[in-house]
């Protein structure tokens, strides 16, 4: 019983959310790679790279002053996994009004709900720079997401994101963030 309590008040405190959003980015990477025949269909960008703006919240579940979020990232073309489904290698960057920014190296895997509705889990690292109302307890971050998106004709995306940010218990402070975005991605043509 005692390790039951211990488990759920680590959930419920925050000490280990990077490990259950992590797990669970990894598990829609996983599985929906395997469901041509089901609801989801694996896809990938068509050999194009995206630039993807976003502005949302930090913080959406705290309350942080200045926590006002605007965010740039190239994603590049898909690749191909060594488990055989594609992948997209993504940088990126963020900033909030309060000052604190990330800088990071992201992957994610493009699930066509259908022909224009996407879901988009996603996992990855960073630099975290802090400021005097967000402090994450180091500057190595780890990013785990799940964005969900309409493709337009035109290969243009509007969507949705909610991202956690979290050091893994790497250092003894570690209180995760939430963020809350929305975005806006741009094909750039393959020459």
């Amino acid at each position: 019983m005692l390790v039951k309590k211990n488990i759920a008040e680590r959930f419920y405190t925050g000490k280990s959310k990077l490990t259950y959003f992590g797990l669970i980015a990894v598990l829609l990477l996983v599985i929906t790679s395997v469901m041509e025949d089901g609801v989801a269909i694996a896809g990938h960008q068509e050999g194009y790279d995206m630039i993807n703006l976003s502005i949302g919240q930090v913080g959406i579940l705290d309350s942080i002053d200045g926590s006002q979020r605007y965010g740039i990232e190239y994603r590049f073309k898909s690749i191909i996994s060594p488990y055989g489904f594609d992948i997209v290698p993504a940088v990126g960057a963020a900033i909030a009004d309060n000052g604190a920014h990330f800088i990071y190296l992201d992957f994610k895997h493009d699930i066509y709900l259908s022909e224009q509705w996407l879901l988009i889990p996603s996992f990855g690292l960073g630099v975290f720079k802090e400021s005097k109302d967000i402090n994450l307890g180091n500057d190595l971050e780890f990013r785990s997401g799940i964005e969900f998106s309409y493709q337009f004709y035109n290969k243009y995306r509007a969507g949705v994101a909610l991202f956690h940010l979290s050091n893994g218990g790497i250092s003894s402070l570690n209180p995760g963030t939430e963020v809350l975005v929305f975005s806006f991605s741009m094909p750039i043509p393959a020459n």
